[in-house]
């Protein structure tokens, strides 16, 4: 997780070296059968060859990092298809839990202990940190108002994310009301837009199929909790939506449409095999035919990265490859409930440009991983257990 999303005070290729070897010792140095993992393979040998014949110069420092992260979530991938059905939601909910407490804290104290934070500057921008624990930073100075937690992450629109996930797995698996409540407090604390709007998708999902099932007065109750739920989060959206249109914040939208039509350009013009992964070429380019329209000064877009992961992982490998990751995003077999998780990545990746890092790469690699016949067994009941069955045989 820090290294798909982490702030950037922490050192990328170590973690990543670190993360390599402790997959490898998780599974005794063992591979899960060549079978399973036959079709990764190929489309990693597909990715290495069009980022080599593409178009354009040969970045090999960038070609090497990215296929290590992509080595990295084959690493991952292949703890969780070699451990017991169930492992992979019952770690995310161990760790995620704490990291929803982690953001409602970070607040709390923000707002009544202030104090105790001080101001660490390694990498810009500024952070304000309890032992690197509670994390925030704000880039609007004197905007008043609750501060937005960052978590172990670089920005709050990351941190939701991870929360996100947890509360699908609070509603969708666990099916516990606390710890759903809980997310659902983590996620609004983000102040996100996105993160906001794939809370309601999920909250919308479960109060669906919640109201489909049961008796007329199970019905009737389900609608008058969602109808109680849903307002407030509804306004909160809303207000934080204005607020990035129109009000102080709007500098966050129009950056985002810069990211948008900039990339729309680089991708018209690279459609079959993308730029690479070359920061330096997407910054040539972004200068020569980037969004010309926007109000961005022009110092604000000399060295702006995207901020727009789909579009991200379209301009660096072309239209046919992205078009791939997106099916898969809603065909993987690590998470039960494929249409929301698709959903959920969808969105997340539209305003986070971190598609090509372990956590996400894992999720989205599973999709091609051959299932097995037959099934396997449970080896005992639980509710991560019963969800995910189908999904890790």
């Amino acid at each position: 997780m820090l290294l798909s999303g982490g702030a950037l005070f922490y050192p990328r290729l170590p973690i990543l070296g670190l993360m390599i070897f402790s997959c490898l010792l998780a599974t005794g140095f063992r591979l899960p059968p060549w079978s399973r993992l036959t079709q990764i393979s190929a489309l990693l040998a597909v990715i290495l060859i069009a980022s080599i014949v593409r178009p354009g110069p040969i970045h090999y420092e960038s070609i090497a990092i990215r296929m290590a992260n992509f080595l990295g979530a084959v690493g991952l991938l292949s703890i969780y298809l070699m451990a017991p059905a169930g492992a992979l939601i019952r770690d995310l909910f161990m760790f995620l839990k704490w990291m929803a407490v982690q953001a409602i804290a970070t607040v709390f104290l923000a707002k009544f202990m202030g104090f105790l934070f001080v101001p660490i500057t390694i990498i810009e921008p500024t952070f304000q940190t309890i032992l690197l624990l509670f994390n925030y930073h704000e880039l609007i100075e004197d905007l008043g108002g609750l501060i937005r937690p960052n978590g172990f992450f670089f920005e709050p629109g990351v941190f939701q994310i991870y929360l996100n996930l947890y509360l699908y797995l609070s509603v969708f698996i666990y099916k516990r009301a606390a710890h759903s409540a809980l997310a659902t407090l983590a996620v609004l604390s983000t102040q996100s837009t996105t993160g906001l709007i794939i809370c309601m998708v999920i909250l919308g999902a479960a109060a669906a199929s919640h109201i489909q099932v049961g008796s007329l007065k199970r019905r009737l109750l389900s609608i008058a909790l969602v109808a109680l739920i849903a307002s407030p989060i509804i306004y909160l959206a809303y207000d934080n939506i204005s607020d990035k249109l129109f009000g102080e914040l709007k500098g966050s939208s129009i950056a985002r449409e810069y990211d948008f039509f900039t990339g729309v350009n680089i991708v018209a013009e690279n459609p079959l095999l993308g730029i690479g992964f070359d920061h330096a070429r997407y910054l040539a380019e972004s200068g020569r035919i980037g969004f010309a329209d926007t109000s961005l000064r022009a110092d604000n877009t000399d060295d702006r990265a995207t901020s727009n992961g789909l579009l991200y992982l379209t301009y660096s490998m072309g239209i046919p490859l992205a078009l791939l990751f997106s099916f898969a995003m809603f065909r993987q077999k690590i998470l039960p409930n494929r249409l929301i998780i698709g959903a959920w990545l969808m969105l997340s990746l539209f305003g986070e440009a971190i598609i090509f890092t372990p956590f996400i790469l894992m999720i989205v690699l599973s999709a091609f991983v051959p299932s097995r016949r037959p099934k396997l067994r449970l080896p005992a009941s639980g509710p991560a257990n019963r969800a995910s069955a189908k999904f890790l045989s």
